[in-house]
């Protein structure tokens, strides 16, 4: 099985990965924070998704080798280590409950209302299980063939709805001023900071004349805000704050309202790239949780049956404790995903403070 990706790879894995979150999950939630404005808080998150782009590419610099568990444990020593472990081990798990949730939900919202949850998430967890079976190369290049599809269907649908925007509903900026925003914002880097993920995964340069890990970083960041930004300036522009805020899922509202010659609706595209987006989101996740546990549980044996109760804890969750979309959003999303900024972006930060001084005081022998 392999298990090292290019850089350049990817770049294409976590644009497949983030828009799951961005397009479908935060919606509701930024426009609830900041209405009309909330394309002004993406812009302001911007400058701080390159400095983390920088903290990855620095600690991937530091620690060549490893993945961000182990540099956790090399950082800060093995106690302090294994109890951050359980702290990023809880974050992949949030991650993969909301995904599972969100795709769940999503399908029965929009497409098969009257079928059980089950049914769904059968087929769902097989298909996850299979891709984490393949390896993370595997799952980087279908990421490869998928995101081009995905950018120029989500393009043609945005210049095709250009006849119903009216760009004039993003103004005014800036009426209750910067503290209004504070909230989106940090939202927004909760966003970015997923892409720790890309510190799970073994990553290498191509060639010698491949691009730099700070190039393919700064180019991801550009491609997420680009496309969240363009999904929340889209439906705004279209819907105006007032409707938006009462749409559940405001980015496949907008493929509803566009048709290709004999096909009357586009939302094949919507569902299309939320159960792709989701099967390799969940299958990273579930690799990036098996990393964690084997520092724990060195056996190979116990792969399988690991990533089983896993999976088996999260349908679990997931049906008893989730009572509806409105609850899902306003405390799983709302409450909670905000929250995730701490791990995903603070814990990295610290992290690669702490492993310079370090170096400065004594040069790492890795």
């Amino acid at each position: 099985m392999l298990e090292v990706i290019s850089y350049r790879q990817s770049v294409f894995l976590l644009s497949m990965i983030l828009p799951v979150t961005g397009h479908f999950l935060l919606l509701p939630t930024i426009f609830s924070f900041s209405g009309h404005e909330a394309w002004v808080a993406i812009l302001l998150a911007a400058p701080l998704s390159f400095l983390f782009g920088f903290i990855l590419y620095r600690l991937h610099t530091i620690f060549p080798n490893y993945t961000f568990n182990d540099m956790l444990t090399q950082t800060f020593g093995k106690i302090a280590g294994n109890f951050l472990n359980i702290g990023l081990l809880c974050y992949f798990f949030y991650l993969m409950l909301i995904t599972f949730y969100g795709m769940i939900d999503f399908i029965q919202v929009i497409f098969l209302p009257e079928t059980p949850r089950f049914v769904i998430a059968i087929p769902f967890f097989l298909v996850v299980l299979y891709a984490s079976y393949s390896g993370i190369e595997s799952i980087a290049r279908i990421s490869e063939a998928l995101l081009p599809i995905i950018i120029f269907t989500g393009s043609t649908i945005g210049i095709a709805t250009i006849p119903e925007k009216n760009y004039k509903l993003l103004l005014p900026v800036f009426e209750n001023g910067l503290i209004s925003l504070t909230s989106s914002i940090v939202l927004t880097i909760a966003l970015y900071g997923e892409t720790l993920l890309l510190l799970m995964i073994h990553i290498k340069k191509d060639h010698a004349k491949s691009r730099s890990l700070m190039f393919t970083n700064t180019l991801l960041m550009v491609l997420i805000t680009f496309m969240f930004l363009g999904t929340v300036t889209g439906t705004i522009s279209v819907f105006g704050e007032k409707l938006v805020q009462t749409l559940e899922y405001p980015a496949q509202s907008i493929v509803r309202l566009v048709s290709f010659g004999f096909i009357e609706r586009f939302d094949i595209y919507g569902i299309a790239v939320i159960v792709l987006g989701s099967v390799i989101r969940a299958s990273v996740l579930l690799i990036s949780i098996y990393q964690i546990f084997r520092k724990w549980v060195s056996s190979e044996k116990a792969k399988w049956p690991i990533q089983l109760a896993i999976i088996i804890a999260i349908v679990f969750f997931s049906f008893a404790v989730i009572d509806s979309h409105r609850h899902f959003i306003s405390i799983y999303i709302t409450n909670y995903y905000p929250l995730t900024a701490v791990i995903s972006f603070g814990l990295p930060l610290i992290t690669w403070i702490v492993s310079e001084f370090k170096r400065i005081a004594k040069p790492l022998k890795l």
